[in-house]
Formats: structure tokens, sequence, C-alpha cells
């Protein structure tokens, strides 16, 4: 019982004391959820990798940071994903985005589907987080996205007033949650969590 207790005391003011904008729940969240697994579908199999650091993550901060190598944790339609939000990595600009899931053996999601982009939506929804990265490369002029996959595809839900290239380098794709998950161009420098796909 007191080691218990000088546990939770170590993990309360580590809550405090780390430069986390999650604050002291969001840290124990990430942290408790990492002991169970989440998601659809059974737990993962695959083995851990080697635990690197990439550089250029971010561990929450406003950058700077590393975030270890992971193996997947999420499974969507017979396909394995890597959610960096569940690893504490949640600043990435879309490059070092798109570079975390390479380091990791995937990459950065492609919702060329209606169904995948029902699932990630709603992940955010259910899981609290306002936006993450998607691998998808927006074109103005055709009003649509080119992922990773090779796909390019123009049906999507759109967030209110968007695609709008607002900044006019908003060639980047983030899921953002605006009353509801949407579709969103943005300057690729912008830091969000991003999700990974084998």
């Amino acid at each position: 019982m007191n080691l218990l207790f000088k546990t939770l005391a170590l993990l309360c003011l580590a809550g405090f004391s780390a430069p986390i904008p999650q604050g002291l729940f969001g840290g124990l969240r990430n942290f408790l959820g990492g002991l169970a697994p989440r998601g659809r579908g059974r737990p993962q199999s695959r083995p851990q990798q080697p635990s690197r650091p990439v550089s250029g993550g971010g561990n929450g901060g406003g950058g700077g940071g590393s975030c270890a190598n992971s193996g997947p944790n999420h499974s969507f339609g017979g396909q394995q994903f890597l959610v960096s939000w569940r690893n504490g990595c949640s600043s990435f600009t879309a490059s070092e985005g798109a570079a975390y899931c390479r380091a990791n053996g995937m990459t950065a999601v492609s919702l060329d589907s209606a169904a995948k982009e029902r699932e990630f939506g709603s992940l955010l929804t259910r899981e609290g987080q306002p936006y993450f990265w998607t691998g998808g490369r927006v074109n103005h002029s055709q009003r649509s996205v080119t992922w990773p996959s090779g796909r390019t595809t123009t049906q999507h839900q759109w967030s209110s007033g968007q695609p709008n290239n607002a900044e006019g380098n908003e060639n980047c794709l983030a899921i953002i949650v605006k009353g509801r998950p949407g579709f969103n161009d943005v300057a690729c420098q912008h830091r969000k969590p991003v999700i990974c796909q084998q």
C-alpha cells in the first residue's frame, strides 16, 4: 500500500512539472491507456520494435522533443494503425509526423475511403482529441486529396468553409473537430498528433 501511495505521488508530481499541455489527467490517461489495448479488434500481437527516439516529433511540448518508436495500437478494417497521442506524442509538423510514421515502418494515414474517414473522425470524438494530421495533400483547384496510398479522392466531409487556403500555403490535410470532425486544409508547419498506417 505504501509503495502504491509513493507511485501515485510521483505520477502527480511528474504531471504537474512536465511541460505537457494535456495536463495531469491527460498524461495519466495516456499512461494508463498504454497499459491496456485500445481501439477495435483484438489486442496487438506484434512484438514492439526497440525504442529509438524520433527527432523533431514532439512529446506534447512545442517541438524539439522526441517520441520513441512503437508498434500499432489500433486496428480497423483488417489494417493496423499507430495513433501517436496514445503514446503521448502530439506535437508534429506534417513532415515530422510523416518521418515518425516512416521510423515506425508506416506511412501517415490515407483516409481514402468513407469507412476510414468515419472511423478516424469518430476516434477523435471518442478519445476527446481536437485534431490530427493525415498523409493527405490538398489540390485546391480540383478540391481533391492525394494520399500516400497513391489514391486521389474528391468526396469528403469537409469542415464548413473548407478547403479555404486561408494562409496561402495550406497544402496539408488535418481532421479537426469543429462541432463535428471534418477535413481541413492546413499550413504544414502547424503542430498536431499523427495517425500512421501499415
